[in-house]
């Protein structure tokens, strides 16, 4: 039986769905940052201005998801780079699954379905929660 993607695989994946989307939308791509702990993930420039990308991924039936530091830590670096961010979740599933257990759980070399509907765009800023 083929291995499970582990979490770096499957963001990195991620990662070049988003990236051949934006490559094929124009987007000339100077950065890419595959590591789970790094944000944002895609530098990018289109018509003179630069975007900032963090990309998440998750396993069927989830979505990747933004925490508010990573959204408060990428728009100061956007702000101090006059950078345009946007927020790119992606879907993973095996496609070769036939029960929502095997779907949640693409392999290695696998086939996939890929729920990705473009770059959103970034959340605004989230104050912290008082206590």
């Amino acid at each position: 039986m083929a291995d499970v993607m582990n979490l770096e695989e499957l963001h990195f994946l991620g990662i070049k769905v988003v990236y051949k989307d934006m490559v094929d939308k124009g987007y000339e791509v100077l950065n890419v940052r595959k590591e789970l702990d790094v944000n944002p993930q895609i530098l990018a420039k289109k018509d003179d201005q630069f975007h900032m990308v963090v990309v998440k991924s998750g396993y069927y039936p989830d979505m990747g998801i933004i925490l508010p530091e990573v959204i408060n830590q990428v728009q100061e670096l956007g702000k101090k780079h006059k950078a345009t961010c946007w927020y790119a979740s992606v879907g993973i599933a095996n496609a070769n699954g036939q029960t929502d257990a095997e779907m949640a759980k693409p392999v290695s070399g696998g086939e996939f379905y890929i729920n990705y509907k473009g770059l959103l765009p970034f959340p605004q800023k989230i104050e912290p929660k008082k206590q």
